[in-house]
């Protein structure tokens, strides 16, 4: 079956304005929730490995040649903010 006009997958897709309305929208829908949480992250480290791995707080996440961790992507308001949230 091929692509639909609302379907993301082609690699055109990031010339779609719509495509960063959507993600836009997305992005402020987590600042929101971070908001709302006071930005908790659970699991924590003192979480066991198994099932864990890969999602604590401090873990390395797998992203070749960018070596970040999930704890340092839940605080972005250095780089940007919102006017208001709801």
């Amino acid at each position: 079956m091929g692509a639909t006009p609302w379907d993301m997958s082609p690699a055109s897709s990031p010339n779609d304005p719509v495509f960063f309305l959507h993600h836009c929208k997305v992005d402020r829908i987590w600042e929101s929730w971070l908001e709302r949480y006071n930005r908790v992250y659970a699991p924590d480290m003192t979480a066991p490995d198994y099932p864990y791995q890969g999602e604590r707080i401090n873990d390395a996440l797998d992203n070749p040649g960018f070596s970040t961790s999930i704890g340092t992507m839940l605080d972005r308001r250095e780089y940007h903010t919102y006017d208001a949230m709801p």
